[in-house]
């Protein structure tokens, strides 16, 4: 059996304002007759959209070609063998020490229900939380990531990058 993928570009806008634009995004589908509300429903719901008011498709194309993967299941293994998919994600709480010497997190409350309903339409209430945490470039080298931060401050292009002399 075939797998169809729809590739499209999107302009969504949302009920408590702003927007969002996709180009050349690919969507894997059941098979080459969904429509295009259908494509519309399955692209909010793949992203896991809230509050959308419009979704406007243009440029829709069906392919056919393997499905990627989604949200709800892991993605096939390409190499032939079975995929294994390794869960890293866990539970932050304020204070927690995250690397010894550093700060932990800072939990805050950026808007709360009461103060969001003075805001948006009658109905409307919600809140949003506020997390504040130290970080790195992700590499294990010290001198790479001074360099990288001197750079960003200096604000070298690649060129002059590649060039920084070494210690």
């Amino acid at each position: 059996m075939a797998d169809y993928r729809a590739e499209f570009d999107a302009q969504v806008t949302f009920l408590n304002g702003g927007g969002l634009q996709a180009q050349g995004f690919r969507l894997d589908i059941p098979g080459p007759d969904v429509s295009e509300p259908e494509l519309a429903a399955a692209f909010v719901r793949q992203l896991g959209l809230l509050m959308t008011d419009q979704v406007r498709l243009s440029s829709v194309r069906i392919l056919q070609e393997p499905h990627k993967g989604r949200r709800d299941r892991p993605e096939r293994a390409t190499t032939g063998r079975p995929g294994r998919m390794v869960e890293l994600s866990h539970v932050v709480t304020a204070g927690m020490v995250t690397y010894p010497g550093l700060p932990g997190p800072e939990i805050t409350q950026h808007l709360t229900r009461e103060a969001s309903r003075a805001h948006y339409a009658p109905g409307t209430e919600f809140e949003i939380g506020r997390i504040s945490m130290v970080g790195n470039t992700g590499t294990s080298h010290p001198r790479t990531t001074l360099v990288f931060w001197q750079v960003r401050a200096s604000g070298r292009n690649r060129r002059q990058r590649q060039a920084a002399p070494r210690s």
